[in-house]
């Protein structure tokens, strides 16, 4: 009986996925995703009160375990073959991306509506603020520096890794390949960047 449950459940939760994807969260609605999972709609409420909760148990673990990723992330130090290997902040994301790319997608592309809208904000936020506590670390005082080009530096290299794992998150191989590269081309030489593009307000 519980095996049946289980394979309830998961039909409930393909078809769910592939409705959320096809016409986001908003455009999704119960009746839809019985349709497409071919469950009785009240057979998937007996699962899922609501397609709010539904979502969540979509997106929520990914959600929760990158967040983890980008609260952790090690600023400190960049290793001298970060461009043959993929650090552990980026080796993260690929372990995500290619276990769940359909949760990936959704995520970022279909959540409108729902708590995680914002989500990609609230990861530039909590990079901002490691970055802002590595600088105080290293003696920069917060009023010296040039705080809208830091953000969108920040908002396009997370952006940029995300798109890349969206595009490539069924190939391993390529994904890999792409994030390392542009991890490299991103924090390679960074110090001759500083010196030629100033990091600190204008005035």
């Amino acid at each position: 009986m519980q095996i049946k449950k289980k394979e309830v459940q998961n039909k409930i939760y393909q078809g769910a996925m592939e409705v959320f994807k096809e016409n986001g969260y908003r455009g999704a609605t119960m009746k839809e995703i019985s349709k497409k999972s071919k469950v009785p709609i009240g057979n998937i409420y007996r699962y899922y009160e609501n397609k709010e909760i539904l979502f969540d148990d979509i997106v929520f673990e990914l959600y929760s375990t990158l967040k983890y990723n980008h609260i952790h992330e090690n600023l400190e130090k960049i290793s001298s073959d970060f461009n043959q290997r993929p650090r552990m902040f980026l080796n993260n994301y690929i372990n995500l991306a290619t276990s769940k790319p359909m949760e990936f997608s959704i995520l970022f592309d279909c959540s409108t509506g729902t708590k995680y809208e914002n989500f990609l904000e609230e990861l530039i936020g909590i990079r901002w603020e490691k970055y802002l506590d590595h600088k105080r670390k290293n003696g920069v005082e917060y009023e010296n520096i040039d705080e809208d080009f830091i953000l969108i530096l920040i908002k396009a290299a997370i952006t940029s890794i995300i798109d890349i794992c969206k595009k490539y998150s069924n190939n391993e191989k390529l994904l890999r390949h792409y994030l390392i590269k542009f991890d490299y081309f991103f924090r390679s030489d960074i110090g001759d960047k500083l010196k030629e593009v100033s990091f600190y307000t204008k005035d």
